[in-house]
């Protein structure tokens, strides 16, 4: 009889074993698989996270270097501002996505026949009430208050530097004085002493996200406005309407890079930058979220693979033990096939071949399983259900990596017999 034939028919006769080894390596190979699948996806959002935490640094003003100065307005610092020249050479640096930087005042804002509008929940001066904080930005997209997502575009564009005179209110302000994208209103700094009145077009309107009923989210640096009552205006439009002031220029920038890890490399470039007297400048890295939340999904990321290495380690003593008592109960079919001239390689590639026989209807169940099971077993680890999926790839790597584990499995339970000749072996018996 052929040594595959005797492999089928011993898994056939002693069906009970043949099914509790079917059942650990189905197992087994069912959490390994998922887990090496919720790793994936872990790895997948590892590198979406690189690209949207809002990793940045900020290139300020250092006034401690810089002298003061008396004008309108009152005192003010003469260390020097950030050019567009240098905004556009760091900008420049491969790595980074992104930049903005923002004049800040607060301005009047009018309708275009010049009547002033009002502030979501006026106090009842008109003087005051028409007041908007206002940003003078390059680029509002990459604005701290619309990354961090306590506000959202939720019509038109963003500011940036290809709009002269555009400028982006609130929604809540605009349902209220009944204006929409493409209207015109007008604003000036202070109506009173002479300022620059510009008409801006509105090119967009942004929605409040953060809770409106926290505080804390719900007013900035300027404490008596709320976010309903911000306003984002073209930079060129903003150092007009500043024309008459001599402390306006951009104190600060943000640089935002599309790899966190190469963070401090890209700040290096650009403090290597020789145009640039850095003795005026302070470079800040903004890496916080990133480094939380990396640090936290390392964590999963470790726990999950020592799981996994926990699974193997354990299920190898499992089989292992088995076979070994398996073994022991074939010696009288050991001894009479090596008394009938069987040799010793010949029978234990019958044991391999019956072990790889249940494995290769184990593992097939095992990935089909895993892909009913992987999303769930994701969820207790805080994944997204749908972002976890059980690949051809996870399939292969654990059928391979399994069926070599269970090949050694049968060598180390078949040695104890192999050592004998057949009469020793069937001494023992008797």
């Amino acid at each position: 009889m052929n040594i595959f034939k005797r492999a089928c028919l011993y898994i056939v006769r002693k069906w009970k074993k043949s099914i509790l080894i079917f059942g650990v390596v189905f197992a087994v190979a069912s959490l390994v698989i998922s887990g090496l699948a919720i790793l994936d996806a872990q790895e997948t959002q590892s590198a979406e996270l690189r690209g949207t935490t809002g990793t940045s640094f900020t290139v300020s003003r250092n006034t401690s270097t810089g002298g003061w100065g008396n004008g309108k307005g009152g005192s003010y610092s003469t260390q020097e501002f950030l050019s567009n020249e240098m905004l556009k050479n760091i900008g420049g640096i491969e790595g980074v996505e992104g930049y903005n930087a923002s004049v800040k005042s607060i301005l009047c804002l009018s309708d275009s026949n010049g009547n002033f509008l009002e502030q979501l929940n006026p106090i009842g001066h008109a003087e005051v009430d028409c007041m908007f904080y206002s940003f003078g930005c390059i680029n509002s997209e990459y604005h701290s208050l619309f990354l961090s997502g306590a506000l959202e575009m939720c019509d038109g564009s963003t500011i940036d530097t290809d709009i002269s005179n555009g400028v982006v209110i609130s929604k809540d302000i605009a349902d209220k004085h009944k204006l929409k994208v493409g209207d015109t209103i007008q604003a000036v700094n202070d109506p009173y002493s002479g300022d620059k009145t510009l008409n801006l077009k509105i090119i967009g309107l942004f929605d409040i996200i953060a809770d409106k009923t926290d505080e804390k989210n719900n007013y900035d640096e300027a404490s008596y406005y709320d976010y309903a009552n911000y306003a984002f205006i073209s930079e060129c439009a903003m150092k007009e309407m500043l024309s008459n002031y001599a402390d306006v220029g951009y104190a600060s920038a943000d640089f935002f890079v599309n790899d966190p890890q190469k963070l401090e490399t890209i700040i290096q470039e650009a403090q290597n930058i020789s145009s640039i007297n850095w003795n005026n400048f302070v470079v800040t890295a903004n890496d916080e979220v990133y480094e939380r939340t990396a640090s936290s999904m390392s964590n999963v990321s470790t726990l999950i693979i020592s799981l996994i290495v926990i699974v193997v380690i354990i299920s190898i003593g499992i089989i292992t033990l088995i076979l070994l008592m398996w073994m022991k109960s074939r010696k009288k079919e050991i001894g009479i096939l090596l008394s009938i001239g069987e040799s010793k390689p010949a029978i234990l590639l019958q044991y391999l071949l019956e072990t790889i026989l249940i494995s290769i209807v184990a593992f097939p169940c095992s990935y089909w399983f895993s892909t009913l099971i992987a999303g769930k077993l994701g969820g207790l680890f805080g994944k997204d259900i749908q972002s976890i999926a059980v690949s051809i790839q996870h399939f292969e790597i654990v059928s391979i990596v399994g069926i070599v584990i269970l090949c050694i499995a049968v060598l180390i339970s078949c040695l104890p017999m192999m050592r004998f000749n057949p009469k020793e072996i069937l001494s023992q018996m008797e």
